[in-house]
């Protein structure tokens, strides 16, 4: 799986945080072509979607307004609560993600910025993978998972 964290991320998961309590109620943006080597750079192609719940406006710091919901499963695999919608702003074939926490990120490079990345039919699973500004679809699964 390629699933990348940041250095930010890592960091709060090596400290007093665990990587529900950093990215849970956060928002997660859609790009086209391929992903950067690390979610510490600037995101690489188009941003065509952003995913939140029920489609609605994300509020930075709000646990509702569109933030997305976390859950756990037994084994010890996130998993998304609620309705999650991806909502096309740009037309083109999706490649990766960035999922964000619920607090400021301009997408600049940064060390300190909690982020995840990953790819498009690994962890986020979508019915399919081109989009538009007119794409409204629900997300059935999103499952992040750490094995050793």
């Amino acid at each position: 799986m390629t699933v990348r964290v940041s250095t930010g991320l890592a960091l709060s998961m090596l400290g007093n945080y665990g990587l529900r309590a950093m990215m849970n109620y956060g928002f997660i943006d859609v790009f086209s072509g391929d992903q950067p080597l690390s979610p510490d750079q600037v995101p690489t192609g188009t941003r065509l979607a952003k995913i939140t719940t029920d489609s609605l406006d994300f509020v930075i710091g709000s646990q509702a307004d569109g933030a997305l919901v976390l859950g756990q499963d037994d084994l010890g695999v996130l998993t998304k609560q609620g309705t999650w919608m991806l909502e096309g702003v740009d037309t083109g074939t999706a490649g990766w993600w960035r999922w964000h926490w619920n607090s400021f990120d301009d997408d600049a490079q940064s060390f300190y910025y909690p982020r995840m990345d990953g790819l498009v039919s690994e962890s986020l699973i979508l019915t399919s993978t081109s989009i538009t500004p007119s794409t409204s679809v629900e997300i059935d699964s999103f499952n992040v998972q750490f094995r050793g």
